[in-house]
């Protein structure tokens, strides 16, 4: 993965969590805390395994590539 591809999904998966925080300024029910808990949460982690299993394909189309040459 480029180094700007990583740094465009670490600035948005930021953005996102800022947004939701200025979102739960205002809406503060049970229904924020399941979003949250079920899609917010999760998101850090899920860009994480997301950014190495693009790391992974990269490496492994590199290699498809140099096979076929």
């Amino acid at each position: 993965m480029s180094a700007a591809a990583n740094a465009n999904m670490q600035t948005a998966t930021r953005d996102l969590l800022i947004a939701w925080e200025r979102a739960l300024e205002q809406w503060r029910d049970q229904k924020s805390v399941q979003f949250g808990q079920n899609f917010i949460s999760p998101l850090p982690d899920l860009a994480v395994q997301s950014r190495q299993s693009m790391e992974q394909m990269e490496s492994l189309l590199k290699k498809i590539k140099n096979d076929c040459e």
